[in-house]
């Protein structure tokens, strides 16, 4: 099937201190060796167990580093066609396809609204956004028969031709 791409954008959360996978790596490796030493500190001072004190020093780590990756480091990629709406994360070098929306499915593009949610009785689908709820476009469309909606960081170009039909 061959499509006709109309608008294509990226939308990703603004990078401050950590820019790139490598400098999570880095900063892993060197939280790893601070917890080393801070958790035979707590170890000694608590009188606790190794395993107690590291288990949860690591835990922790492990918890920021995603933390990190997944809402600092990940962007999405909107892509608009003739015949369907594209979500693709992207994530350093990879890129995983998260919705692929045919155009006819698509019932509702506008703001984000709560209450439309409610009362559709629609399920939010997976996080596609940077950024705040309440400044998303979102889309409700249907998907094996089921009410779906998703809310895009979309910029002005991609959010003009998405709404269009949907503004009267």
């Amino acid at each position: 099937m061959v499509y006709d791409v109309i608008v294509t954008e990226v939308a990703a959360p603004e990078k401050k201190y950590i820019r790139s996978e490598g400098a999570l790596y880095a900063l892993l490796v060197l939280g790893a060796l601070v917890i080393i030493g801070l958790g035979n500190r707590i170890q000694t001072w608590l009188d606790l167990p190794p395993v107690l004190v590291q288990g949860v020093l690591y835990a922790g780590l492990i918890g920021l580093g995603y933390y990190v990756l997944r809402f600092r480091l990940t962007s999405f990629r909107y892509t608009l066609t003739d015949k369907a709406f594209f979500v693709s994360r992207l994530s350093g070098r990879s890129e995983k396809l998260v919705a692929e929306i045919p155009l006819d499915d698509i019932e509702y593009a506008g703001p984000y609204d709560g209450e439309k949610l409610k009362e559709l009785g629609c399920r939010l689908g997976p996080s596609v956004r940077v950024g705040k709820l309440e400044e998303t476009t979102m889309l409700i469309y249907r998907e094996d028969g089921a009410r779906q909606a998703l809310c895009l960081s979309a910029k002005e170009e991609l959010k003009g031709k998405l709404t269009e039909p949907w503004k009267s």
